[in-house]
């Protein structure tokens, strides 16, 4: 019987108790799989003698953003292209009992990639990702809430990276995540690139997660950090320039009443995320030329 290995890969950032319940859920979860773990330390305080002797480190202080931290762990723990598949995951997110074994099973012949239910036991609305699509009216990923669609599997046009397995030859075909999103939307950039090469994308109901959105980055509170970089890459997933002209006015648009909202919101305190859209916003429209 073929021995089946998830490499996992970590991206570490901010809070390291946040880390330490993400990998200890990897480790501790009950699935007959082996497993290489990598952590990839993008804040540089990660104490090494915490991770235990069966986890790899990479540590980059110098934070080449989210992509390139899985690059750059992937490489580390798959050198002779040997693991069975890849399961990327925030820090914040913890791992439910049978998911690496329902990701092994999940990524049968012809689907790329596969994700499933991202609950957020701590939040009114419990589940974040109950499957998604890609709106391309909006240029937006949408994400099902919904518990009951929590239970079927099916096939899916957007998978969070939040908690995403995929095929290593999937993953050598198209390169891996693109290093130009620093933060945000190098999940939908992942997903359109593998649904333009033919894979398919799945969605598992069995490998479920909690998450605890926005640990490390704030989006859950809106912050600067969130809204920037948010906006920055919105438009970068898509192909055709006209098409991607056209987002530009679409988000426009929408960036303006995002900024309405927010001056209503916080008032006085608005100011660093209104001005955290403005800049992505700009830099958003800057890349429809560059």
């Amino acid at each position: 019987m073929t021995e089946v290995v998830a490499g996992v890969v970590i991206v570490h950032f901010g809070d390291s108790e946040l880390t330490l319940r993400c990998l200890e859920s990897v480790m501790g979860e009950g699935s007959l799989v082996n497993r290489r773990v990598v952590v990839v330390d993008n804040a540089g305080n990660l104490d090494r003698r915490l991770l235990g002797d069966e986890t790899l480190l990479v540590t980059r202080p110098d934070n080449p953003g989210f992509g390139a931290a899985v690059n750059l762990g992937i490489e580390a723990i798959d050198p002779d292209d040997s693991c069975s598949y890849y399961l990327i995951l925030n820090n914040d997110a913890t791992l439910l009992e049978g998911f690496l074994d329902a990701a092994a099973d999940a990524l049968e012949t012809g689907v790329g990639a596969a994700g499933g239910p991202i609950l957020q036991p701590n939040m009114s609305r419990s589940v974040w990702y109950a499957g998604g699509r890609i709106n391309f009216l909006t240029g937006t990923a949408w994400q099902k809430k919904s518990v009951s669609r929590g239970f079927s599997r099916r096939d899916v046009g957007f998978i969070p990276a939040t908690a995403l397995a995929i095929w290593p030859q999937a993953w050598r075909e198209i390169g891996g995540f693109d290093t130009k999103f620093f933060l945000y939307n190098e999940d939908l950039d992942l997903c359109l690139r593998l649904r333009r090469s033919g894979w398919r994308l799945l969605f598992e109901p069995r490998m479920a997660c909690n998450h605890g959105l926005g640990g490390a980055t704030g989006s859950g509170d809106y912050s600067p950090l969130y809204l920037e970089n948010l906006t920055k890459t919105r438009l970068m997933p898509f192909r055709s320039r006209l098409y991607r002209i056209y987002l530009g006015g679409v988000h426009t648009v929408y960036n303006f009443l995002r900024v309405v909202r927010l001056s209503v919101q916080h008032g006085f305190g608005a100011g660093p995320r209104v001005a955290a859209v403005i800049r992505g916003h700009v830099a958003a429209l800057g890349s429809l030329f560059s």
